[in-house]
């Protein structure tokens, strides 16, 4: 395991950058064959077919200055990557991580698929967030939310279960967070989670 001193969970910046979405036709083959996508943590490498791909592009967006960015967002859980940013990740994301083939208007990009989760939360400090019938909040479900460094097994990027899908990286040597920063790549904000 690479040593690291911080945690970082990230997302795309819709004010920012332009998001991915299936097109017509993938959609309607997905309901058409019951193969819904879900980016849930199992391996999809096997079942994949290359997916088409667009720039999600509505009335609100075409005079917002939006920029299409180096790792985009195909909805709110998954990430697609340019061939050139795929390039840099994969040598060094570990044998986690599967980069699944995507046509974006004739262009190659991939998605990035996780898999597996690690057991990797500090469940004493971690605090719930609930709403007034007791259950965990959908939107933002912890109050507090800690890593427990010693559990983390995949510096370069990981998930766990309690955090549902999303992706958490480490300041470690050629994590995620590190080839974005280093490379100067866009699409991704980062947010610093506590971590003991």
């Amino acid at each position: 395991m690479k040593s690291f001193n911080k945690v970082y969970g990230f997302n795309i910046n819709p004010d920012l950058y332009l998001y991915l979405n299936e097109t017509g036709f993938e959609q309607t083959m997905q309901l058409t064959e019951g193969q819904i996508l879900l980016f849930d943590g199992h391996s999809m490498v096997d079942n994949w077919r290359t997916l088409g791909v667009n720039w999600l592009i509505d009335e609100h967006d075409v005079n917002a200055g939006l920029q299409i960015p180096d790792i985009a967002g195909l909805g709110a859980t998954s990430y697609v990557l340019s061939k050139e940013v795929k390039a840099i990740m994969e040598p060094n994301l570990g044998h986690n991580v599967e980069y699944l083939k995507c046509d974006l208007q004739g262009e190659t990009w991939y998605a990035l698929n996780l898999v597996g989760f690690e057991d990797a939360l500090n469940h004493e400090l971690t605090e719930h967030n609930y709403n007034k019938r007791g259950e965990i909040k959908m939107i933002k479900p912890f109050k507090r939310l800690v890593i427990d460094k010693s559990k983390v097994e995949n510096t370069a990027l990981f998930r766990t279960k309690e955090t549902g899908l999303s992706y958490i990286t480490t300041d470690a040597e050629n994590s995620f967070y590190s080839l974005i920063k280093e490379n100067n790549l866009t699409g991704i904000d980062f947010h610093e989670i506590e971590a003991i």
